[in-house]
C-alpha cells in the first residue's frame, strides 16, 4: 500500500488497547502495584532476575517503577484509586459485550450488553451482587475525584442550597460530601432499592429507594451527575420531568456530564468523551454523550426554561436546568 511504512505498522499497535486494559487487569490481581508502592520510592521490580551460585539474584536491566499514572491504580492508603473502574471495565461481562458492538450498527435498535446477556445493564447487576459491588466501587471513586473537580469550579453552586437530592447516586458518596463541606445543606440519596441495601447509614444524609422513571420525592434541587449519559433521549426526557414536577417553583437540576465537543480533535476533553460515548454505546439502553445544544433540547423538551453551562475540567461540565427564569 502507498505511502505505509514500519512505522505506521509499529504504531498501529497503539490501537490495541484491550492488550494494556487486560495486562492491567492481571497486575490489579496480583497486587503489583501496591506491592511497588509498600517497597518505598527507591524500590524497583525487575523482569528477569538472574540466580547467582551463592544464592543471591542480580538484576537484568529492565526495571519496573509506578509512574504518575500508575499511582492512580494503587489501592493501598490512598482515598482514591482507577482501580475499581478498571477492574470492572475489564471484567469478563463488560468484554464480552465489546463483541456485539457491530450489532449496534447492523442492526436497529440492537444494544450490545442487551444482546450479549439479555437484560441491560442494570438488570443484570440487580441480580449480580459481587458485580454490583465492583460497579459501585467504581462508581463511588468516580465521584469522589470528579465532585473534588466541581466544587472547586462551581464555586457558589452549593452556598444557597438547603436541600439537595442525588439521583441515582449510589452508595451515597456525593451527596455526604456535599453535605460535609456544606453542613446545611439536608442531603437525600436516592437509588434503586438494591443500591440504597448497600448503602452505609451518614449524619445528614436520608437513603430514599424508588425508580426514577416512575417518581421522585420533592426536594429542592436536584444532582445527576453522570446519570443522563445512561439513557436515550426518550429516557431523559421521562427522568426529567420528574424532576420537574419533584421540583419548587424556584428550583434547579444540576447536571454533571461529559459534554462533547462540537468539533472533535486530539486533545484529553475529546478523548474522554469519545470513550465514554462507546461505553454508553456498549453497555446502557440508548445510552450516549451529549453536545451542550444536546442538553439545552432535553432541557426545554422537560419543561425547564433556562440552562446555565460552567465547564469544569477534562470536558466535564456542570449544566443548571432551572425551572424558572
Amino acid at each position: 500500500m502507498e505511502g505505509f511504512d514500519g512505522s505506521e505498522y509499529l504504531s498501529g499497535w497503539g490501537l490495541s488497547m484491550i492488550a494494556v486494559q487486560m495486562a492491567l487487569k492481571a497486575a490489579m490481581e496480583l497486587n503489583v502495584f501496591n506491592i511497588i508502592a509498600n517497597a518505598g520510592p527507591n524500590a524497583q521490580l525487575s523482569s528477569s532476575l538472574r540466580p547467582c551460585k551463592d544464592g543471591t539474584t542480580i538484576k537484568q536491566e529492565r526495571t519496573y517503577g509506578l509512574t504518575p499514572k500508575s499511582c492512580s491504580l494503587v489501592t493501598d492508603n490512598v482515598e482514591v484509586s482507577s482501580t475499581p473502574t478498571v477492574n470492572f471495565c475489564t471484567e469478563r461481562v463488560v468484554v464480552e459485550s465489546f463483541y456485539m458492538l457491530k450489532y449496534a450498527v447492523l442492526e436497529a435498535d440492537c444494544h450490545p450488553f442487551h444482546k450479549a446477556h439479555g437484560v441491560n445493564v442494570f438488570e443484570y447487576l440487580s441480580k449480580d451482587p459481587r458485580l454490583s459491588r465492583e460497579f459501585n466501587e467504581a462508581m463511588t471513586m468516580n465521584s469522589k475525584i470528579v465532585l473534588d473537580m466541581v466544587l472547586k469550579a462551581y464555586r457558589g453552586g452549593f452556598e444557597e442550597t438547603k436541600e439537595i437530592m442525588d439521583v441515582g447516586g449510589s452508595i451515597g458518596t456525593s451527596v455526604v460530601k456535599l453535605v460535609s463541606v456544606y453542613p446545611h445543606i439536608r442531603g437525600i440519596n436516592f437509588d434503586l432499592p438494591h443500591v440504597i441495601a448497600d448503602a452505609p447509614e451518614q449524619p445528614g444524609v436520608t437513603h430514599v429507594a424508588g425508580d426514577m422513571f416512575e417518581s421522585l420525592p420533592n426536594a429542592e434541587t436536584i444532582l445527576l451527575k453522570f446519570v443522563l449519559h445512561d439513557w436515550g433521549d426518550d429516557g431523559c426526557k421521562k427522568v426529567l420531568r420528574n424532576c420537574w414536577k419533584a421540583l419548587p417553583e424556584n428550583g434547579k437540576v444540576i447536571v454533571v456530564e461529559y459534554a462533547i465537543p462540537q468539533v472533535l480533535g486530539n486533545d484529553p476533553p475529546s478523548l474522554n468523551a469519545t470513550v465514554a460515548d462507546l461505553y454508553m454505546m456498549i453497555l446502557n439502553t440508548g445510552g450516549k454523550e451529549r453536545t451542550l445544544a444536546e442538553f439545552e433540547h432535553l432541557a426545554k423538551a422537560a419543561g425547564f426554561a433556562q440552562t446555565k453551562v460552567f465547564p469544569i475540567a477534562h470536558g466535564i461540565h456542570v449544566i443548571e436546568f432551572l425551572k424558572s427564569c
